[in-house]
């Protein structure tokens, strides 16, 4: 049979004999099982009738293979078929202990592939499969290809019952209150101040008022949301949640039956670098005065001790993960950014994705002021319900376990972050050029001690129970690994590309280089658009465009974070 053959010509069962014909060259048998693949998008049932007839010689195809594309084509046809059949051909691949591992990464793939189609077949075979993906998952010998595949098949096809809140918000309508009829809610309150946006009085009971105002170029809408989960959250705690475990939740005030206003008048000097909207949008509600104390404080007096930092770390993972499994989805425990010069030019704003293991844009500055701290979780503007429509990256099945990723990458973070704020003086490039060494500011033992407690705590808070296994990764290799890259700053620079600057008025771009540390005269020698330029803004984990310098730390919040859905879903049998 020659090269010539008119494949797009063949109808119906003249493709058997082309692939089953031992004579037919491979490259031929490939370019049929391909119109047979366009035969299912025309007429599935007249395709199946001929894949059925095949089904033997696809297998061998596929478990004896003469050549490995031809073995792909086979492959990827079952998971283009997607029924009874070709679904169990695929999951005893899997299942098989004789398959090579090779093989049954492929397996897994067109499995994932067929569960994104919208397969419930595929789906139930995760099920059915889940001892054995847990086993490649958990044993360290797996190799790392079979592992990622495993888990994102697991993640992708796993049902997980995750019940939501209905979100309601209120109607947008804002009254005009005074400080004083803010005053009057409470007792003796003395001692204003502003601290970042948030004008605050100091209270007689060991409280503080928070009269936390809009800022600049923000929507009073996420003052709405704020203010929608304080009160479903202190509903939550009248329910018996949080009774095991310190969460102060905001007392909000209302005024006039709402709880969103605009601030008639501020009594004291706003600071120049704090930009408020210009309606002065607010909220203000009671809280304890250890409110706006951080499990990363850089002054001295406010650092915590090793017992407290390890107790907050914990708790605040605990609540997380608890909070997580009821559907009520922190989305920005800290910033973390890929790059975010590009927030307005791509299309995740320059987001961070965890799971392509890219470089980590800036991230002891990231853990600065991080939305938890000694009251637990904070800052509700950026809770979201699962029920919801989630943003963009978190919309499939497997939505949920991205976001148990960046919880994890956030604590990991910021437990980095409390060693190296020790002092914080000690960052950047010394005056040589080489970068700085702070690794000594590391407690080795110390931080071991907190990623276990917050990996078993998020684990208990989202699953319901202990983790009981020993860990699937070297813990000490992970914490060695990242004292040599969190402690040492490397990767100092970034690029702000002639696009990016593009996007910018020249106001615009003059501020910007004001807040990376350019005088005035250093700016005015810069040309817009001109030509890439080159920013000393790190410390980062990575180089410009390039992958991440931990990727250890990626490869444990990928195990654990699955491990969690997996133990989820157990529980939930």
């Amino acid at each position: 049979m020659n090269n010539s053959y008119q494949l797009k010509k063949l109808e119906g069962f003249d493709l058997v004999e082309v692939i089953s014909n031992p004579k037919t060259p491979c490259h031929i048998k490939q370019k049929a099982i391909r119109t047979l693949r366009n035969i299912i998008y025309k007429d599935r049932q007249l395709a199946w009738k001929i894949i059925e007839k095949l089904l033997p010689v696809l297998e061998t195809f596929i478990i004896h293979p003469r050549d490995n594309d031809l073995q792909r084509e086979a492959l990827w046809l079952l998971g283009y078929v997607r029924n009874h059949l070709s679904i169990g051909i695929i999951e005893n691949l899997i299942a098989s202990p004789q398959t090579p591992p090779l093989l049954k990464e492929k397996a897994l793939r067109v499995l994932g592939f067929s569960i994104s189609r919208g397969s419930k077949l595929a789906a139930q075979a995760v099920e059915r499969l889940l001892p054995i993906l847990e086993s490649l998952i958990v044993f360290t010998q797996t190799l790392d290809g079979l592992k990622k595949m495993a888990i994102k098949t697991l993640v992708k096809g796993l049902p997980l019952k995750v019940d939501s809140p209905k979100v309601e918000f209120p109607k947008e309508s804002y009254n005009f209150v005074s400080i004083d009829d803010i005053l009057s809610k409470v007792r003796s309150p003395h001692n204003p101040r502003f601290i970042s946006r948030s004008l605050v009085y100091d209270l007689n009971d060991n409280n503080i008022l928070v009269i936390k105002i809009l800022k600049e170029k923000q929507h009073p809408s996420s003052l709405l949301r704020e203010g929608y989960w304080i009160k479903y959250l202190n509903k939550l705690k009248t329910e018996g949640h949080f009774t095991d475990v310190r969460f102060d939740i905001p007392q909000l005030l209302e005024f006039c039956g709402g709880y969103v206003i605009k601030l008639t008048n501020i009594p004291i000097r706003i600071p120049k670098e704090i930009k408020l909207h210009p309606d002065k949008y607010a909220i203000c509600f009671v809280i304890s005065k250890e409110y706006f104390c951080y499990p990363n404080e850089t002054q001295p007096e406010k650092v915590l001790s090793w017992q407290e930092i390890k107790e907050v770390m914990a708790r605040c993972a605990y609540l997380l993960g608890y909070l997580t499994s009821l559907g009520i989805i922190h989305t920005e425990v800290i910033p973390l950014f890929h790059n975010r010069i590009q927030i307005g030019r791509r299309f995740d704003r320059g987001l961070y994705r965890w799971q392509f293991k890219g470089r980590l844009d800036r991230w002891l500055v990231s853990c600065d002021w991080p939305n938890f701290g000694k009251t637990g979780i904070r800052d509700f503007e950026h809770i979201i319900s699962w029920g919801e429509k989630p943003p963009v990256g978190y919309q499939d099945r497997s939505g949920l376990y991205r976001f148990i990723g960046n919880h994890l990458l956030s604590l990991f973070l910021v437990t980095g972050s409390y060693f190296r704020n020790r002092k914080r003086e000690m960052t950047g490039w010394d005056h040589k050029g080489n970068p700085v060494d702070a690794r000594n500011l590391f407690n080795n033992s110390l931080f071991k001690e907190i990623i276990q407690a917050i990996l078993l705590s998020y684990y208990k808070g989202f699953v319901g129970k202990e983790y009981l296994e020993k860990f699937p990764f070297d813990l000490d290799n992970l914490i060695q690994r990242a004292i040599e890259e969190m402690g040492v700053d490397r990767h100092m620079e970034e690029r702000l590309r002639i696009e990016d600057q593009q996007r910018m008025s020249d106001e615009e771009f003059k501020e910007f280089l004001i807040t990376k540390g350019y005088s005035g005269e250093e700016i005015k020698g810069f040309v817009k658009g001109k030509e890439d330029i080159i920013l000393l803004s790190g410390p980062h984990l990575g180089g410009f465009n390039e992958l991440i310098s931990l990727p250890e730390m990626i490869d444990a919040i990928t195990i654990w974070a699955a491990l969690c859905i997996i133990g989820k879903y157990k529980n939930g049998l």
